[in-house]
């Protein structure tokens, strides 16, 4: 029998030899959470802080597998979903994913790009892929370029909380931009509520080159709230203060693009 003191969540992401972000930062910061992860890996990178220098898509067939071993056996709480690589792979995800009976949070991280620019997806399959996903009704977790990519608007000036709005119109599901603020000394994060009221949350932001795996610790990190009950905004407070946390206990590497610190 299930302790219900421990939360169980699915990652479904890709793989990060750094151990930076992906897969190995949400089982970091799950852990850090009193969480237990499960995982499914999407693709596998080979990467430094440099560059993502390779990446290996794993098979429709072991991912459709990799969800059902765990889903099968297991009560969820929370499901978190990184990079997806491919409409088919998002495919797959969604009509496995739709199979569970219950109704849990799951939070999408969309990635599109690494932060060292190197492309996941076609800008046109990056677009048909979060539509999909968008079919589980999760709460998308989105910076300030993803959301203007996801909304094909890459110039646009519209204001965060227009963006947020234009968001729900077109993928009918919750949204949370984040650091979409112009004033370089705080990060601020735009979010619907349960109401479908606009909120903003305002941090100072910390100077720190050790920010790999910020959005996917985030993500991750809303996710595991959402599943203990916590309101949005409430979610989103407590992730925050969460990656304050670990930025300020990030270890030195001595590099120029460092991983959090959980």
């Amino acid at each position: 029998m299930k302790n219900e003191s421990i939360n169980l969540i699915l990652s479904v992401a890709g793989s990060d030899n750094t151990a930076g972000a992906g897969i190995q930062a949400d089982i970091k910061t799950s852990k850090s959470l009193k969480s237990y992860c499960f995982t499914c890996v999407t693709v596998i990178t080979s990467q430094n802080s440099n560059s993502v220098l390779r990446v290996a898509k794993l098979s429709n067939k072991l991912i459709e597998s990799q969800i059902k071993t765990i889903t099968e056996e297991h009560q969820l709480d929370c499901i978190k979903i990184g990079i997806v690589k491919g409409v088919e792979q998002a495919e797959i995800i969604y009509k496995t994913l739709k199979k569970i009976k219950i109704k849990i949070p799951i939070v999408v991280d969309p990635i599109f790009k690494s932060t060292t620019r190197v492309l996941f997806n076609s800008k046109k399959d990056f677009l048909k892929i979060y539509e999909v996903l968008a079919r589980l009704k999760p709460i998308f977790t989105p910076n300030l370029f993803e959301m203007r990519t996801l909304l094909n608007v890459n110039n646009d000036f519209s204001s965060p909380k227009n963006l947020v709005n234009l968001f729900y119109k077109k993928y009918k599901t919750k949204v949370v931009l984040t650091d979409a603020g112009r004033d370089a000394k705080f990060c601020e994060d735009f979010f619907l509520d349960e109401k479908n009221k606009i909120n903003k949350f305002k941090s100072i932001k910390i100077n720190s080159s050790n920010t790999h795996g910020t959005g996917c610790t985030f993500s991750t990190a809303l996710a595991i709230y959402l599943s203990r009950g916590h309101s949005i905004s409430e979610s989103v407070l407590l992730s925050k203060k969460f990656i304050k946390k670990c930025i300020r206990r990030a270890p030195n590497l001595g590099i120029d693009y460092g991983p959090l610190g959980h």
